[in-house]
């Protein structure tokens, strides 16, 4: 079956929870379209705020139930990461939303530890698959990125998911590593990063982006959002079949 998937990069509020809901809710109310799933970037609630005292929730505080109304309303799923607090530790972990609530989590594995990423949180739920509408999906968050016995360890995916705050300074690296993990896993790959300057003064410029299993391009992007886009499990199952390198993987 096809996946309708939606990209939206944006602008994070700062520490501002109510603002971003906002957003993401006016945002897929003008997609107009049916979409399966919307992706968001990393900490799309707070900003990649380093002080999980003001920008952690919880998993079955306001904020969330907000988001599983909004998914409930327009019959679509929601990805992105979020900092949550859970019995007194905090983590940055993705969260699938549907109407049904929380039906997926993973928390970031590999913590940035020039920004004190390591120190703040920790990581619970670890690498693994998630099964939605008949397609296993593997999210990572940012620093991920650079890791990707992160991603080997499992068996491929059929979609790979990157949310992120990856600024400019290196966005050169963000562009190209998205493309090899595509190539190596033989798999539809999404980045989503977000744009604007954070509370952190750092600039993000977007780059978000669909790439194919042979790491063609499929859509790219550098300021505003990325339309609807139907990937099709036929392409990454008839690519493995064609060209099969993933047997001859030893991790």
């Amino acid at each position: 079956m096809n996946l309708k998937i939606n990209i939206f990069q944006f602008d994070i509020q700062w520490l501002d929870a109510t603002g971003n809901i906002s957003l993401i809710r006016n945002h897929i109310q003008t997609l107009g379209k049916d979409v399966d799933l919307i992706v968001l970037p990393e900490m799309f609630l707070s900003g990649f705020c380093m002080d999980p005292t003001k920008s952690a929730i919880k998993e079955d505080g306001e904020e969330i139930n907000k988001l599983i109304a909004i998914a409930k309303k327009f019959s679509t799923a929601i990805m992105g990461s979020l900092a949550i607090e859970q019995d007194g530790l905090h983590y940055n972990r993705v969260l699938l939303i549907s109407e049904d609530g929380i039906i997926g989590r993973y928390d970031k594995q590999y913590l940035f530890s020039p920004s004190g990423e390591n120190a703040a949180f920790e990581s619970k739920y670890d690498t693994n698959l998630i099964s939605f509408k008949d397609w296993t999906i593997l999210p990572q968050v940012c620093y991920d990125l650079r890791f990707p016995e992160n991603v080997r360890q499992l068996p491929a995916p059929d979609l790979l998911i990157y949310m992120a705050n990856w600024p400019t300074l290196r966005i050169h690296h963000w562009d190209t590593l998205l493309i090899a993990r595509a190539i190596e896993n033989q798999c539809f790959t999404i980045g989503c990063n977000r744009i604007g300057i954070d509370g952190n003064e750092w600039e993000y410029p977007g780059h978000s982006v669909v790439i194919r299993p042979d790491g063609s391009i499929m859509e790219s992007n550098d300021k505003s959002n990325i339309d609807v886009y139907s990937l099709s499990i036929l392409e990454v199952n008839e690519y493995r079949s064609k060209y099969k390198f993933l047997d001859d993987k030893k991790i």
